[in-house]
């Protein structure tokens, strides 16, 4: 079992998947609170690796998970893994779990608005990446 966590400033998504990709549990938190809710996770999971994506404010966020496994004396290793796209497959997860309803099926995907923020797919999408299971091909944007 992982965990897998996508930085930010302000909002923070944190995941704990399986070893086949399955979720177990996702949050998207505020930044501020990471340490004490990290820190509920790791109580309750039996985790072997701790995973972060390699964008905003990676350095600070994976300073303070290495700070936060130290005084909870587990060694786990803190790994990086590039997120490019996982923002946009994070969109398409989420429509996948929550489809268009009603005259909302009629707007064009393009034109539709996600309601929350999508951080915490995003997160288990980086722990996807991590196990092997996911690539930012996977994506089918125009750039990869």
């Amino acid at each position: 079992m992982i965990i897998a966590v996508d930085p930010g400033k302000d909002k923070t998504g944190c995941a704990v998947v399986e070893e086949d990709g399955s979720l177990i549990f996702k949050k998207v938190i505020p930044t501020l609170d990471y340490e004490k809710e990290v820190a509920a996770l790791l109580s309750r999971y039996p985790v072997r690796a701790f995973i972060m994506g390699n964008g905003t404010r990676h350095n600070e966020m994976k300073d303070r998970s290495i700070k936060l496994l130290k005084t909870m004396e587990r060694n786990i290793p803190v790994v990086l893994v590039d997120e490019k796209y996982t923002t946009e497959m994070g969109e398409q997860w989420y429509w996948k779990d929550h489809p268009a309803r009603g005259f909302q099926r009629l707007i064009p995907k393009g034109m539709r608005t996600i309601p929350v923020p999508v951080d915490d797919y995003v997160a288990w999408i980086i722990g996807n990446i991590y196990l092997g299971f996911v690539k930012a091909e996977d994506v089918g944007h125009k750039k990869v």
